[in-house]
C-alpha cells in the first residue's frame, strides 16, 4: 500500500483519535519521494548566517529537495540561484566563500553574480546561440533575523508569514539573536527517517527515561514544561532547575547559570530545528533532511555570544551530543520498528504527544494537496494553542520516574 490508495480525510481523522500514520509512511520509497516534491521543495529550507553573506561575492551552496542552490551576493543583495550549469547540468560553485564570478569546473561556463551568462568556450561559432537565453535559474531568498532561507516555490508565501512570531518568542530567551557568532558546522547522518526523527524531538515525554542528564538541567515535568504550536512552527519552552543552579544535580551537566534561564527548542516546518540551552548565550541550528526512507541526513551548526568561554563552549557541545546520541538510540530502535511494519499504527497520548499530531497533519496536508478538505486543512494550520500539561500521571515506572524528575 502507499499513499496513493489512501484517502487523506480518513488519515487525518485517525490523528484526530490520537493514532500515528501507517508504518510504511516511514519506509515508502514513494512516499520520500513524495515528501521532497510536495514538501521540500515547497517550503522554506534554512542556507545559512546572513554573516556569511555580508560582502559582495560571499555564497553559500546547498541543497533543496535534492535540488542543488547557491545564494550569493551581489550589488542588489542577496541573489539564489539553481546551483546547476546550463550547460551539462554539473553544479557550478562548491562549498561557501567569496568569488567574483560562478564559474562551472565543467566546461568553463562562465556567469556573473546576477547569474547571467557571460562565457561559453567555443559558443561563438554555434549557430543560433545566445548567451542571454541561458542564465542560472532564480529562486526565492529571504531572511529571518541573521538567518538566511530560499524557496524554490515562486508562489510561496513570505518567510515571515510562516515564522516572523518566532523572533519575539526567541527574545524572550535572554539570547540577542543580531550578536551571535557561528562557532562550529558539522554535517551528520542517521538511521532513522526524518520524520521519525522530529517526532522524537516535538515532545518530551520520554524526557526524564532517556534524557538524565538533560532532565537535570530542565525542568521537564508535565506542568511546568510548555508546548505550543504556532500553525507553521512548534516551540517548547522549559525552565532550568534551582537545583542544577545551585550545583546540586545527581548527575554531571554543564554549567546551567548565566543570563539565559529560559530552554526553547522550536521546530520550524517542515526541517529545521532551533534550540537555546540556559547558561551563557546559546543557539544551535539542525536541518534535518531524507536520504531515502530509512535513513536520514543534516548538518548542526552551534552560535555563542561573545566572550564565551572555551570551558563553556566545550561543556555545552558535549551535553548537546550526550542528548543527540540518547536521541538516536530511540529513533534508530522506533524505525526498526516501523520497517518491521506491526503494529502498523502507533497511539499518540494527545495531551502530551500534540506536537507530533500537528506535525503529522502537516505531512498529511502537504503530500494530499488539494484533496484535503478546506476544513481540515483550516485545522492543521491553527494557532497558536498553548498547553502547559497538568496530568495525573498513570502508575507505572516511566510515571514515577517523571514525577521524581
Amino acid at each position: 500500500m502507499t499513499y496513493i490508495n489512501e484517502d487523506p480525510e480518513s488519515l487525518l481523522a485517525a490523528l484526530d483519535r490520537g493514532e500515528s500514520l501507517p508504518a510504511h509512511w516511514y519506509t515508502d520509497a514513494a512516499i520520500t519521494a513524495r515528501e521532497i516534491e510536495k514538501i521540500f521543495r515547497k517550503t522554506w529550507n534554512y542556507i545559512g548566517p546572513a554573516k556569511e553573506l555580508a560582502n559582495r561575492g560571499d555564497y553559500i551552496t546547498g541543497y533543496v529537495g535534492e535540488v542543488p542552490v547557491v545564494v550569493i551576493r551581489n550589488e542588489s543583495g542577496l541573489a539564489g540561484f539553481v546551483n546547476v550549469c546550463r550547460h551539462r547540468r554539473h553544479e557550478v560553485m562548491k562549498g561557501r566563500g567569496n568569488s567574483k564570478i560562478m564559474q562551472c569546473g565543467y566546461h568553463a561556463w562562465t556567469y556573473d553574480l546576477a547569474g547571467c551568462l557571460k562565457g561559453a568556450p567555443r559558443s561563438a561559432a554555434e549557430p543560433n546561440f545566445k548567451l542571454a537565453d541561458y542564465p542560472l535559474l532564480p529562486l526565492r531568498v529571504e531572511s529571518l533575523g541573521p538567518w538566511v532561507f530560499v524557496n524554490l516555490d515562486a508562489q510561496a508565501k513570505s518567510l515571515t508569514s510562516y515564522f516572523g512570531d518566532l523572533l519575539k518568542i526567541v527574545e524572550g530567551s535572554g539570547v540577542h539573536l543580531e550578536s551571535l557568532e557561528l562557532h562550529n558546522r558539522e554535517e551528520w547522518n542517521a538511521n532513522a527517517n526524518w520524520k521519525t526523527m522530529l517526532e522524537n524531538y516535538l515532545e518530551c515525554y520520554h524526557c526524564a527515561v532517556a534524557h538524565p542528564g538533560f532532565s537535570a538541567a530542565i525542568d521537564v515535568k508535565p506542568e511546568n514544561y510548555d508546548l505550543t504550536m504556532h500553525g507553521w512552527f512548534a516551540s517548547q519552552l522549559g525552565d532550568v532547575r534551582q537545583s542544577a543552579l545551585e550545583g546540586k544535580t545527581s548527575i554531571k551537566i554543564y554549567d546551567v547559570r548565566g543570563e539565559v534561564t529560559q530552554s526553547q527548542y522550536h521546530l520550524l516546518w517542515p526541517n529545521i530545528t532551533i534550540n537555546i540551552n540556559p547558561g551563557f548565550p546559546n543557539l544551535s541550528i539542525d536541518v534535518w533532511v531524507p536520504d531515502g526512507p530509512n535513513l536520514a541526513k543534516g548538518f548542526s551548526e552551534q552560535y555563542f555570544g561573545p566572550g564565551v568561554s572555551e570551558n563553556f563552549a566545550k561543556d555545552l557541545i558535549a551535553f548537546n551530543k550526550q542528548v543527540g546520541h540518547e536521541d538516536d538510540v530511540l529513533t534508530n530502535s522506533v524505525q526498526r520498528g516501523l520497517i518491521g511494519g506491526l503494529p502498523d499504527r502507533g497511539r499518540f497520548l494527545t495531551n502530551s504527544e500534540h506536537l507530533c499530531i500537528h506535525f503529522q497533519r502537516l505531512v498529511v496536508q502537504a503530500l494530499a494537496g488539494d484533496a484535503v478538505p478546506l476544513k481540515q486543512a483550516a485545522a492543521a494550520t491553527a494557532v497558536p494553542i498553548s498547553s502547559k500539561i497538568s496530568v495525573t500521571p498513570t502508575p507505572s515506572m516511566s510515571a514515577e520516574r517523571e514525577g521524581n524528575s
